[in-house]
């Protein structure tokens, strides 16, 4: 099955050669997926860019700005939940 595209990824894509983008929705329609598509069409949630604040030891090194190297994109995902 093909996945369709999104409405506003175009934009999202535009506006990532300028600034960040922040991405925000209900819970379980896809945010992370597109996110995702952003670093690679096939990346998954062990890509190294890829920093969710609910896995305890991304946490931490986000915390102590210890991001990957080397990465054109980096998707922060739950950071609205660091205090």
């Amino acid at each position: 099955m093909k996945k369709s595209k999104r409405y506003i990824t175009d934009f999202v894509e535009e506006s990532l050669k300028k600034r960040a983008v922040f991405i925000g929705g209900p819970r379980q329609v896809g945010k992370t997926t597109m996110a995702l598509g952003f670093l690679d069409p096939a990346a998954t949630p062990s890509h190294p860019a890829y920093l969710n604040w609910d896995f305890a030891p991304t946490a931490e090194k986000i915390r102590k700005t210890l991001l990957p190297l080397g990465q054109p994109t980096l998707v922060f995902d739950e950071l609205h939940k660091y205090k």
